[in-house]
């Protein structure tokens, strides 16, 4: 995910709690506007990826997907992608705002390969089902097997005259699938999914599968996945092998595993605010993260729970041995703080 999703108004109140008690008991539909899509084409399009990132891709099978980071050359975050192997190529998709970086990148090491970058940003979109019965969704409308897809795996299926790309994605609210499709389609998609019987998807906004997304200690582009970072800080280790050959920034990566070099954590945090300190004005991006008085990292996302009175949820970095369950902490801003808690690391 990333966190360049535009602009809309807040939600009423009563709105954005129905919708997040739909995100964890039952199934929410939201559009995509922050993942982005690139369609990596050619005959050596899978070997030039697997040489330019974390993950072992060598082996993908149309059908199949994998999620892996691009690193620089000094092993921080380009972004964290995830691939699916198309028929027609490779479906890469991205924070929106890195599609422009990620693109140059590929190209970049681009020599005598035969491999081309289709920008997908303007033709085709993205919308997500998320929540414990987005699988019954999926299956309505595409069967068991749509429904039953491993992890980043991908299908094409039907989308009003033209074809989707389902995938199974990181879970939010416990499960979660990403529908991309030419942008003309993908209203007939959403219309389908609204209309499914016995367990209808609530319309989500930002706000509220921005609290989900936290809850579920997922970095996002921009926020938590930028070049200050590392994959390990930024706990991508499902994203990283430690067989494979040489890929741009591996050394560094190697060697922060081997040698035990990684200093801090992403964590998730809660945190209590109080009437003349609500947790929204404190728990916000760039506010210091205090244990036992003493600066151990900073928020990188937060968000208010609906309904929760003032009760806050929170993604941040720490020091490696402030990354504990149940650690006492503060969350300082302009002045004001907020207790809270490290309630472990994020994934």
């Amino acid at each position: 995910m990333s966190s360049d999703a535009s602009e809309s108004p807040a939600p009423a109140e009563e709105d954005l709690l129905a919708q997040y008690r739909a995100g964890r008991a039952a199934v929410i539909l939201a559009a995509r506007p922050d993942v982005t899509r690139l369609l990596v084409r050619g005959r050596d399009a899978l070997d030039l990826l697997h040489r330019l990132s974390t993950n072992d891709l060598k082996g993908l099978r149309e059908g199949e997907g994998a999620a892996t980071v691009f690193t620089t050359n000094k092993g921080r975050v380009l972004d964290l992608v995830t691939l699916h192997r198309l028929p027609e190529g490779l479906l890469a998709l991205c924070g929106a705002s890195r599609a422009g970086a990620l693109r140059d990148w590929i190209e970049k090491y681009t020599f005598r390969e035969e491999v081309s970058v289709e920008d997908w940003t303007a033709s085709h979109g993205t919308i997500g089902l998320y929540g414990p019965r987005s699988g019954s969704v999926v299956a309505a409308l595409w069967g068991p097997a749509a429904a039953g897809l491993p992890l980043h795996h991908v299908a094409e299926v039907p989308a009003g005259d033209a074809r989707a790309h389902l995938a199974r994605a990181f879970p939010i609210g416990g499960d979660g699938y990403l529908i991309t499709a030419p942008v003309e389609a993908l209203e007939s998609v959403r219309r389908a999914a609204l209309r499914v019987d016995g367990v209808r998807p609530v319309e989500a906004q930002r706000d509220c599968l921005e609290v989900l997304r936290i809850e579920a200690g997922l970095p996002v582009s921009g926020r938590e996945l930028t070049e200050e970072y590392n994959p390990w800080e930024a706990r991508l280790q499902d994203a990283i092998s430690l067989d494979k050959g040489c890929y741009v920034g591996q050394e560094v990566v190697a060697r922060l595993h081997t040698y035990k070099k990684v200093s801090r954590q992403l964590v998730r945090i809660t945190a209590r605010g109080e009437p003349a300190a609500p947790a929204g004005e404190i728990v916000v991006p760039g506010a210091v993260i205090l244990i036992a008085g003493e600066t151990s990292g900073g928020v990188t996302s937060g968000a208010v729970v609906p309904g929760s009175g003032n009760q806050a949820v929170a993604l941040g970095y720490v020091r490696d041995e402030d990354a504990v369950p149940g650690r006492p902490a503060q969350i300082e801003r302009a002045g004001r703080s907020s207790p809270a808690t490290i309630e472990g690391v994020a994934r």
